[in-house]
């Protein structure tokens, strides 16, 4: 791929992304669109040269504009096309996973352009919520607290057609939970409702009943399960967060709840193959994933050549991964496809945008400023292919 490409890709020329006929026609439709939502197609690694700008009057090619504030998209003719199309005959899926960090927790974090990132794929998983977006209660039915930070982020995303399943509590490593604060976090996971829909009849939810200083778990996984619109293929994402840290021992724990969590795989297998772990695994470096991958599982980044997920340029490492059965998926997933959006170059746009200031992302990186605007993550994809169901 060419350099400046957002697409990081390994080695290995099987696991490239191939920028096919179908996915150049949803790109095609976007390329019309103000700074802010174009870099819904950077992450395609496409050069639009030049720049196509906006109409007098605030109406662009598409016959409208995206809200700045809220990145959502209007309409101002009738033959208006929206940029955030979903095409339902595509034939496949793209899944993305992103550790957020501490979302719902920093005021100047840009939704928006996070948002208009994510806006091209078909489900997005999200790790790090550490707050409710909206009002609820928890499920032994006392009130939780809404968070302003959250719920902006959760409103840039459904401008851009998103609905969500959200967690009906948060999970930590200690015994005190329903906090609204970094020491728990809740799961979410975002979906076209033109694609997919949810599964009930699948095995979903927390994977344990106890939700703080869990003996498996440093944070319960949550299971998401979902039915595709056409093809009728179903399965079921399960979102984690493994114990961070180098040493020995935080290794063994983060072995521990693979295996926890590939038991309860296999214990509610019997109707459903389909299954898929992603996340932020913690992974230290490529031999880990090979170490600890439970038996019977395959990891899509893998190998010597494994992709680095974590912004930090001076201290890169493979944290996040998807896992699936090895014996079961290979109807849905698609050729083994493992690909890093890089968030340091799909951000640099929006960054100059509203800042005259030089970028955190550019050299010397300034981690901390880029973190708390962006994420500490770069989100990862892989592709699950419509079909005939296999299970």
């Amino acid at each position: 791929m060419a350099g400046n490409d957002l697409w990081l890709s390994s080695e290995k020329s099987t696991d490239h992304f191939i920028l096919n006929n179908d996915t150049l026609n949803r790109v095609t439709r976007m390329n019309t669109l103000p700074v802010k939502c174009r870099i819904a197609v950077l992450w395609l690694g496409l050069l639009i040269t030049p720049l196509l700008q906006a109409h007098p009057g605030g109406v662009d090619d598409n016959g409208g504009h995206v809200n700045r504030a809220t990145g959502e998209y209007h309409c101002h003719h009738d033959d208006c096309i929206s940029p955030f199309f979903v095409d339902p005959t595509a034939g496949h899926l793209d899944v993305v996973s992103f550790n957020i960090q501490f979302l719902g927790n920093f005021k100047n974090r840009d939704d928006t352009a996070l948002a208009a990132l994510l806006s091209p794929f078909d489900i997005v998983v999200v790790q790090e919520l550490v707050a409710p977006p909206f009002d609820g209660t928890f499920p032994d039915g006392t009130a939780y607290r809404p968070d302003t930070e959250a719920r902006r982020f959760f409103e840039a995303m459904t401008a851009n057609g998103y609905d969500f399943i959200l967690s009906e509590e948060d999970t930590g490593t200690k015994d005190k939970i329903h906090v609204n604060s970094t020491a728990t976090e809740w799961w979410v996971t975002f979906y076209k409702p033109e694609l997919v829909e949810l599964a009930a009849d699948l095995p979903n939810g927390f994977l344990a009943g106890k939700r703080g200083n869990h003996d498996d778990y440093e944070r319960v996984p949550y299971a998401a399960a979902f039915r595709t619109l056409t093809g009728g293929n179903d399965f079921v994402l399960i979102s984690v967060h493994l114990k961070p840290g180098d040493r020995n021992a935080d290794k063994e724990r983060r072995e521990h709840e693979l295996d926890a969590i590939a038991s309860w795989v296999t214990a509610n297998d019997d109707d459903e193959k389909d299954f898929f772990i992603l996340g932020d695994m913690n992974f230290k470096n490529c031999a880990e994933i090979a170490a600890i991958v439970p038996t019977g599982f395959q990891a899509l980044n893998t190998g010597t050549a494994c992709l680095t997920t974590n912004t930090n340029v001076n201290g890169p490492k493979p944290y996040d991964n998807v896992l699936h059965p090895a014996s079961s998926t290979n109807g849905l997933v698609k050729g083994g496809q493992f690909e890093v959006i890089n968030l340091i170059d799909a951000m640099r746009v929006p960054w100059f945008e509203d800042f005259n200031q030089p970028y955190p992302g550019d050299d010397p990186y300034n981690h901390n400023a880029f973190r708390v605007r962006y994420s500490d993550h770069h989100p990862v994809r892989f592709r699950l292919l419509i079909g005939s169901d296999d299970d």
